[in-house]
């Protein structure tokens, strides 16, 4: 009899390190350690690997000296860690999950427009959504009369990469920008003409979809904005629970968080002591937990199999709280930056524990 095995999908130069010998990331002990917590034996694989036709898969399994490549069959739950957009391997999850597998985060890459769409429809989230439309030439000049100061990002991208910032000051209008990518050394910050758009503008527009927004005044610490990272996972209850959350703080003129970027990761109740001394840090907490929860019950109700979100949360220096972006392939790393060692473990365990809940119950948790 096959132990319960749980699948989890690596994007494919992971997973030719695994079957290559060589030595894994940490956060993959992390996985083997936790699913043992549960019984569970994790099978690393990548979607090539598996065949829905045969209802069987190729992957690597720990073996006592690094991980040995087998054969088995699917396992019922499997968990997605790598980001596929291609319609060959969208449909492969389709199938599995039809004929009855648990592939959760199966289908969480949506355009940032779509998410924002989804939130929309919440009346509750209405007011916690930033002012946000398609970016044409048009719009972009309606909003920046409207709002001063704008955030341009694309529908499709990640970790701030292409992201703009389109400001006016006194009569005077501005653009910050990175020509490279990861762009953390690469911002310039140019005057612009009032009566047309920066040629980067147009290029960037018309090469692929981006939203313009509204850019919400955050709060700040030393001197720098900040966003809080709050990662909300289902775990043993198939319930969803906030494993944990950190503070951004942008790097030096720029106006992105983003660790990839060059952003600086913090404890949150320090950084909420500091920046609003004037609020109870526990009362923001707790507000941020709740915030956090009500985000991905909703956007749950419209993306099926969701189980992982990772949501950037603005707080302005009244303390209200904004919807900046979700993640649904959510990176963890953070934590570490923070100092928060056991939390980053708890972020893999708690997939883990929902792998189990699958297994023992044998159907997707109510909504």
């Amino acid at each position: 009899m096959h132990p319960d095995y749980v699948g989890i999908l690596l994007n494919n130069n992971l997973y030719r390190r695994l079957s290559g010998g060589r030595s894994a990331r940490l956060s993959l002990k992390n996985y083997e350690e936790a699913a043992a917590m549960y019984g569970l034996v994790p099978c690393f694989t990548t979607i090539d690997r598996l065949s829905p036709e045969k209802g069987t898969l190729i992957g690597c399994i720990p073996a006592e000296s690094g991980y040995v490549q087998v054969q088995i069959p699917i396992p019922r739950a499997i968990h997605l860690r790598a980001i596929y957009t291609d319609k060959r391997a969208l449909s492969i999850i389709d199938r599995l999950m039809h004929q009855g597998i648990y592939v959760y985060n199966g289908r969480t890459r949506y355009g940032k427009d779509v998410i924002h769409r989804m939130l929309g429809e919440d009346p509750e989230m209405l007011p916690a959504l930033p002012h946000t439309v398609r970016a044409t030439p048009m719009s972009i000049r309606e909003m920046i009369h409207q709002h001063g100061d704008l955030v341009l990002k694309p529908c499709s991208g990640s970790v701030g990469i292409a992201i703009m910032r389109l400001r006016a000051n006194s009569g005077k209008y501005y653009l910050t920008y990175s020509r490279s990518a990861p762009s953390a050394k690469g911002w310039r910050t140019v005057r612009v003409s009032a009566a047309k758009l920066h040629p980067l503008i147009h290029r960037r527009i018309s090469r692929a979809s981006f939203l313009v927004q509204e850019r919400i005044q955050l709060a700040e610490y030393e001197g720098r904005p900040f966003d809080i990272r709050v990662t909300v996972q289902r775990g043993g209850s198939g319930e969803w629970e906030v494993t944990g959350m950190f503070a951004k703080t942008s790097p030096p003129r720029t106006f992105v968080s983003n660790i990839a970027q060059g952003g600086s990761a913090h404890l949150v109740p320090d950084i909420l002591a500091k920046s609003l001394p004037y609020i109870p840090t526990a009362l923001m907490l707790e507000r941020l937990v709740q915030f956090a929860l009500h985000t991905a019950h909703t956007l749950s109700r419209h993306i099926p199999f969701a189980a992982d979100f990772g949501l950037d949360i603005g707080v302005t220096p009244d303390g209200k709280l904004y919807f900046i972006e979700c993640n649904g392939c959510d990176q963890r790393y953070g934590f570490l930056e923070a100092g928060m060692e056991e939390t980053w473990k708890q972020s893999y365990r708690t997939p883990m524990a929902f792998a189990r809940y699958l297994y023992d119950r044998g159907a997707w948790p109510a909504m």
